[in-house]
């Protein structure tokens, strides 16, 4: 949980810090899956000095991961018994919505109340380019577990 209770920090429009956008941030995790976004958002935290907001950042981070993971894994098996279950699409659309209610809105009111519109953002080359190629990683991470459970079971 966001420490809200402390007084903003930053006063002006020059001392606040720069931050991604907590609304694209989510809006990117649609496409992007949720570990994207919580990394963004544990950033986030760290710049706006909320240590135990970017300590809940990392848990969500790292129980996204372990969310993915089971998504291909289900995906992989849900391929190998001919299912047509969209299990892992149903899994990753409930861990979304409940990341973005948890995780995502609090630092999006957060940041609206505390500076508004007013502070820097910053780029999004970096963040989407090395989430490109971990989302590549990951598909091809799914189709080598598919089609070793394919062709070894």
């Amino acid at each position: 949980m966001p420490d809200t209770h402390t007084p903003p920090a930053f006063d002006a429009v020059d001392e606040a810090p720069a931050l991604w956008r907590p609304s694209a941030v989510a809006a990117w995790s649609l496409v992007f899956t949720p570990v994207f976004g919580s990394w963004l958002l544990m950033h986030n935290w760290r710049v706006l000095g909320q240590a135990r907001a970017a300590r809940t950042a990392r848990r969500w981070l790292l129980a996204s991961m372990a969310v993915l993971g089971v998504e291909l894994f289900a995906t992989a098996v849900n391929d190998r018994v001919n299912g047509s279950t969209p299990l892992a699409q149903l899994i990753g659309l409930a861990w979304l919505g409940l990341w973005l209610l948890a995780a995502a809105a609090p630092q999006w009111h957060l940041v609206r109340r505390r500076f508004g519109r007013r502070y820097a953002r910053r780029g999004w080359n970096g963040a989407l380019g090395l989430a490109a190629v971990c989302g590549f990683l990951c598909w091809t991470a799914g189709f080598v577990l598919t089609s070793l459970l394919l062709a070894f079971t």
